[in-house]
């Protein structure tokens, strides 16, 4: 791909991510490990959706992870299957 072709980005209004409730928190609690199902998995995002909760750039946080596709972690107190759900 030559440099003049390069897909614009989303968003260049990156700030809001130093705002967030999570920015000092352990990203483990955010992004689960392959092999993590079921109740654990369950559990760690309530957690993670339990720190989104109160955050000043929620929402901000949830429209850049739909925006982009985010495939991975809890975004905006949004889980991966949250996310996939409000796609659908």
């Amino acid at each position: 791909m030559s440099p003049g072709r390069f897909p614009a980005l989303i968003s260049t209004d990156w700030g809001w991510r130093f705002a967030g409730a999570c920015r000092h928190a352990d990203p483990a609690l955010f992004f689960s490990p392959d092999s993590e199902r079921g109740p654990r998995r369950a559990a760690r995002e309530a957690a993670a959706k339990a720190v989104c909760r109160h955050c000043p750039v929620r929402r901000k946080c949830a429209a850049h992870a739909l925006a982009t596709g985010e495939p991975h972690g809890v975004w905006g107190g949004m889980s991966e299957a949250d996310r996939a759900q409000h796609r659908a």
